[in-house]
């Protein structure tokens, strides 16, 4: 129960204010520079992986057994991820793109 709590307070704090700062724009010094979409994707995505990170933890805490809303489960935690990733490789894909056709 307590690794519940524990697992929703890490991801919030971790994943909240990195997809904030991402879709505002910012980014770490050290980080590699990429335009406002890739931003703003990678802003997006974390806001995904939250949701997946959350759902089986509240699922936990509300007590419903891991047979029952097995397909919430499947895509809450690895769909959810790969739809993350997709988003990502999509928006970094297509700057690339752009960058080198000069747009």
């Amino acid at each position: 129960m307590m690794f519940y709590w524990v697992w929703i307070a890490a991801s919030t704090a971790i994943l909240v204010p990195f997809g904030i700062a991402s879709l505002r724009g910012w980014s770490a010094p050290w980080a590699v520079t990429t335009s406002a979409r890739v931003a703003t994707a990678r802003g997006a995505a974390s806001f995904v992986l939250y949701v997946s990170c959350l759902t089986p933890a509240v699922l936990g805490l509300a007590g419903v057994p891991s047979d029952d809303l097995l397909a919430l489960r499947i895509a809450a935690g690895p769909l959810l991820v790969l739809c993350a990733l997709g988003v990502v490789i999509g928006a970094s894909i297509a700057d690339r793109r752009g960058a080198r056709r000069g747009t």
